[in-house]
């Protein structure tokens, strides 16, 4: 087996079939690639066995409210070359290529997936040194089997979003999301402004001129929808605003007659959210681990 860097377009049909393959074995995993038009195409690479391409790898990198940057490793080997060593080979490339360009601060990680349906790749991380950073789930629902609206507390009351509201609507979210220590990535406001859309199907709740929850849901094709965000500030924590929100959020599906609904959430969230949106009609469809370990430790 070679390991080699990505060829650009030429590539792309050979990292096609290696996806399908896996996807028919794995399940609805996350295979993301340059050819799809995520992971940085300097940083991918492909494994080639007898000039055929048998696997692939990317690496990506970020900053993390908290600090920590993130090497996060990607990538999945054909299913009839499994068992060999191409997926240990590919992961310790990665590392190496990740500890040549880290500046060897404290808070650098290395990170890895594997879901629920990939005991092997979950096997590999943990036969090299990663451990349980915190588990992504993934809910899904029918809008019109969701529970009827639930009471706001008292005093709040919900108001069409506007566009002068999105200042306050971004400063709640991070708010909310910094310090959880769950991957969150700070957006900037002009990102978020440019991400806004579909705003009637947000459910937002003020207490007078301040947010005090806030669920964002955008439009997937024609009949799904996607809530990305669901924020409730502390001081109005504990109250019931969770609940009250989602539901009024699957209560605007329904009436615009959207008939598929997502949403994710951690499992190790604090403020139980699986149980939160499980209560709202939701049921659980995926269970997503997300392995890490320090990149003071990289196979180099």
């Amino acid at each position: 087996m070679k390991i080699r860097g990505y060829a650009g377009p030429d590539d792309d049909d050979q990292i096609a079939r290696v996806r399908q393959a896996a996807l028919a074995v794995d399940g609805a995993v996350w295979l993301p690639g340059p050819d799809v038009g995520v992971t940085p195409a300097e940083t991918f690479v492909v494994a080639e066995d007898a000039g055929e391409i048998i696997a692939f790898g990317g690496l990506d990198r970020w900053t993390e409210d908290d600090g920590t940057e993130l090497f996060l490793i990607t990538g999945c080997v054909h299913p009839e070359h499994r068992g060999r060593g191409h997926g240990s080979a590919l992961l310790a490339h990665q590392e190496a290529r990740a500890a040549a360009a880290g500046s060897g601060l404290p808070h650098q990680q290395l990170g890895g997936n594997a879901d629920d349906s990939q005991p092997g790749s979950r096997r590999l991380l943990l036969d090299h040194g990663y451990r349980l950073a915190f588990t992504v789930v993934e809910l899904r629902c029918l809008p019109a089997d969701g529970t009827a609206p639930t009471a706001l507390p008292a005093g709040l009351r919900i108001r069409p979003v506007l566009a002068e509201h999105q200042p306050k609507i971004h400063a709640a979210i991070v708010e909310c999301f910094t310090g959880s220590h769950h991957g969150f990535r700070p957006v900037d406001y002009d990102t978020h402004l440019a991400e806004v859309r579909d705003t009637e199907l947000w459910t937002v709740a003020w207490d007078g001129d301040e947010i005090a929850g806030v669920v964002t849901a955008e439009r997937r094709g024609s009949r799904a929808v996607d809530s990305p965000w669901v924020a409730v500030r502390p001081a109005y924590r504990r109250q019931g605003l969770a609940l009250a929100l989602v539901t009024r959020s699957l209560a605007a599906m329904r009436e615009y007659r959207l008939t598929y609904a997502s949403i994710r959430t951690v499992a190790e969230n604090p403020h139980r959210t699986v149980d939160l949106y499980e209560r709202a009609g939701y049921q659980v469809t995926q269970r997503m681990p997300r392995y890490r370990k320090p990149l003071s430790a990289a196979t180099v």
